[in-house]
């Protein structure tokens, strides 16, 4: 690498069990790639559940200051550490169905606070009318892994665990790199495997911080949905189906007993994980009125797709 990135490390798991095994795999992968590493344990960290009071949004509006959670606990401090890394591998474990409780509480707080295009065009906006820029690091590229870790042998018990954490970096519009989904994570046969897939999740996100967002493919397990790689979907009662994270549209189609969905390039690019999905959110959200020079926002945002 050119310069020496920093990869953070989240854990939402116990302090020394399998996630954060998997997790420091990665992690030291990532060192030995010649990333400045770092962990952080939220276990140790007080972050409270979001109380939907709106001062984030507010702040951001008000066209002067930085954005701040009111509630005062850890979660602005791993929100800074988020925002200042340059890739980020979260570890948390499946207890029910999905990623567990500490991990929505952050997600809650940090992703309405952290709206990429959101901030983008109101940081546009304050240049045009004066006001106190936002901390750059908001505003950048962000490469995010996660890896999902569950006791269960059979993947139908911990379904919604990838789904769920990749709520994580939705709202900032973070590049995701790879996934794995670490269920039997107990038995030894299997940690093995799943600590050797950990370290290359590791190597590869720092591999991919000296790519265009555009040049990063993904080497994980391909799932159905070609954007997010998930394997769920939505019924509804057609042949019309829906991907629950992406928020977009395909065609389920059966080749014998094998079922594969569709998508056009115009519903991959409305995805919920593209620039131009969170925009159509800004637009059916009723701001494009906010911003008189919206259209000047949007190319430019949009030639600069590959830096965010």
């Amino acid at each position: 690498m050119s310069d020496k990135k920093k990869v953070l490390g989240i854990n939402f798991g116990r302090a020394n069990v399998n996630c954060k095994k998997l997790l420091s795999a990665a992690m030291e992968a990532a060192k030995q790639a010649g990333a400045e590493t770092e962990i952080i344990d939220t276990i140790k960290l007080d972050i409270r559940h979001c109380i939907g009071c709106g001062a984030c949004s507010r702040m951001l509006q008000s066209g002067k200051g930085q954005i701040q959670c009111i509630q005062k606990d850890d979660y602005e401090a791993l929100s800074d550490a988020v925002l200042a890394a340059d890739a980020i591998i979260v570890a948390a474990p499946v207890y029910v169905l999905a990623p567990t409780g500490q991990f929505k509480n952050f997600v809650d707080r940090f992703g309405p606070a952290h709206d990429k295009a959101y901030m983008l065009f109101e940081n546009e906006l304050r240049k045009d009318t004066g006001g106190e820029e936002l901390n750059p690091d908001c505003l950048k590229r962000h490469l995010v892994s996660y890896i999902s870790v569950g006791g269960a042998t059979t993947p139908h018990w911990v379904s919604y665990g990838l789904p769920g954490m990749n709520l994580f970096g939705m709202s900032l519009n973070m590049k995701v790199v790879d996934q794995l989904d670490a269920y039997g994570s107990y038995v030894p046969d299997n940690q093995k495997v799943l600590l050797e897939k950990s370290r290359h999740i590791g190597e590869r996100i720092v591999e991919a911080l000296d790519k265009k967002t555009s040049e990063i493919t993904w080497e994980s397990e391909p799932g159905i949905c070609p954007v997010c790689h998930c394997k769920e979907m939505t019924l509804n009662g057609t042949s019309t189906v829906c991907c629950p994270v992406c928020g977009i549209y395909g065609t389920l189609k059966m080749e014998g007993d094998q079922v594969r969905v569709e998508f056009s390039e115009e519903e991959k690019n409305r995805s919920r994980l593209k620039f131009t999905g969170v925009l159509e959110h800004q637009v059916e959200q009723g701001r494009k009125d906010r911003y008189p020079r919206f259209d000047e926002y949007v190319e430019k945002f949009r030639a600069m797709q590959d830096e965010m």
